[in-house]
């Protein structure tokens, strides 16, 4: 939710680019890519074991379209991490992610929600899903349909997103000690609310106004 600065034209837009300049200056800088070979020798470790995915976000669904479905979009980011800060080194070329909602009611089904990749990154049907190949970030939406709250609920915490590291450079992840398949993951709530929760303080100002608007029409009858 966004609120509005109550400044002068002036003060306003001076306010406005100090903010920005404070944003766009914390927002980190996009990492180049780095091969297998130089993630292993910049984090230190064993190159594979060294592949990382950012850390799992909360995820809102809100409702939207005609028949209330509901939608949110989370983001992949798969990159090399340096084993003693946890720093990005670079963004993994030819990444895959496994995508997986768990719903927290056993009683409702996976299948409620679907998976689809966004900017053109493909994505595998159903739930789970794979995302990819892409290259260091990928975005994606999950989709519920409009049953996924009961009648008169405004918020729940409604499943978890698993996100499961599947392949890196284009190939499989293994440990080239033991031969295991390694599969880095994280996972992240997920979240649904109807736009009760953002029509509120609006249906609120719109009744006050109503309120006072009748008690304008009275005053003129002389009631």
């Amino acid at each position: 939710m966004q609120f509005p600065l109550s400044r002068a034209t002036l003060g306003m837009a001076t306010g406005l680019a100090l903010v920005g300049g404070a944003l766009f200056g914390s927002l980190p800088a996009a990492a180049a890519t780095i091969s297998a070979a130089d993630c292993q020798a910049q984090s230190g470790t064993i190159s594979v074991r060294a592949v990382a995915i950012s850390q799992g976000d909360t995820i809102t669904l809100s409702q939207s379209g005609n028949d209330g479905h509901f939608e949110g979009q989370g983001t992949a980011e798969v990159f090399c991490r340096d084993r003693s800060t946890g720093a990005n080194l670079g963004d993994v070329p030819d990444a895959q992610v496994s995508i997986r909602i768990t719903p927290g009611d056993p009683s409702v089904s996976a299948s409620l929600f679907s998976i689809s990749g966004l900017n053109g990154v493909a994505a595998t049907s159903g739930n789970p899903a794979l995302l990819g190949p892409f290259t260091g970030t990928a975005g994606f939406q999950i989709t519920a349909p409009a049953t996924l709250l009961p009648q008169g609920s405004v918020a729940a915490d409604v499943a978890v997103d698993v996100e499961v590291v599947t392949q890196a450079w284009g190939g499989t992840l293994t440990d080239p000690g033991t031969g295991a398949t390694l599969h880095p993951g994280t996972f992240g709530d997920i979240l649904a609310q109807t736009p009760e929760l953002d029509s509120l303080p609006l249906f609120a100002a719109g009744a006050m106004g109503l309120l006072g608007y009748a008690q304008l029409r009275r005053r003129a009858r002389g009631e």
